[in-house]
């Protein structure tokens, strides 16, 4: 019997009639696997990039990302969404040095820039100082990758255990679905399925992200939620209630 152990890497032999024996390595097995099933690792512009820390300006990740995007915005259940918000993520992990744009303050310690309008998502480019919060708030037209740039914040993501009736003005319950330390090349994912409400509190060194955002529903205001007690015996499920922005 032969072992396929012994085989030299990429060499074939035939032990026996009508079978082939080839040993692969790991990397070339994976590469084999991408190209095969059309996932956007295997696309030549990224192949170009051998270095580690050569990444994309925000130019190259519009351009490389876009013709993607476009492909897989047809299927918008939790599922499409979820493959969408994950290879809009494996794209977005190699940005480099984002340039702070022209930005406008929201609120004191709080600015908002852009550094892409409008298709086929936005670039919001936010800054936070220290202590800083962004108080939950329900997506529900864009769904969302947020890129940690620089410093640190805590992100909660929510969504209601009933079917969410966003312009509600009774209490309902919530289940907190998401906490993360989100850093420097962190990301974050709200499906509008689910994790689509989000909130942040920026670290002792402030924070700076993006959030790349897609309309795929109508626009219509977001809600705030304001989350109340917790439920003994809850799995992390709180009383809440929305709050119109």
């Amino acid at each position: 019997m032969l072992d396929h152990d012994d085989l030299p890497f990429a060499e074939t032999r035939s032990p026996l009639p009508g079978l082939l024996v080839c040993r692969r390595g790991l990397f070339a097995s994976v590469a084999a696997a991408c190209a095969a099933t059309g996932l956007p690792g295997a696309s030549p512009h990224w192949q170009e990039r051998r270095a580690p820390d050569d990444g994309f300006t925000i130019e190259e990740f519009v351009r490389s990302v876009t013709p993607v995007c476009k492909e897989l915005l047809a299927d918008r259940s939790q599922r499409g969404q979820d493959r969408y918000l994950l290879t809009l993520a494996a794209f977005a992990v190699r940005l480099a040095t984002v340039p702070v744009p022209e930005s406008r303050e929201v609120k004191p310690g709080h600015r908002i820039g852009s550094n892409h309008d409008p298709e086929p998502f936005t670039v919001l480019h936010w800054q936070l100082e220290r202590g800083i919060e962004i108080a939950p708030h329900a997506h529900t037209y864009g769904n969302v990758v947020t890129l940690g740039l620089t410093g640190s914040a805590l992100v909660a993501n929510y969504e209601t255990v009933a079917p969410p009736d966003f312009d509600s003005q009774e209490d309902f319950v919530v289940q907190r679905t998401v906490e993360q330390v989100l850093r420097p090349g962190d990301v974050n994912l709200v499906n509008l399925e689910r994790h689509y409400v989000h909130g942040f509190v920026a670290g002792p060194d402030g924070a700076s992200g993006l959030d790349i955002t897609t309309r795929i529903r109508e626009r219509r205001r977001a809600p705030l939620l304001e989350v109340g007690e917790a439920i003994e015996g809850g799995l992390r499920q709180f009383r809440a209630r929305w709050r119109q922005s």
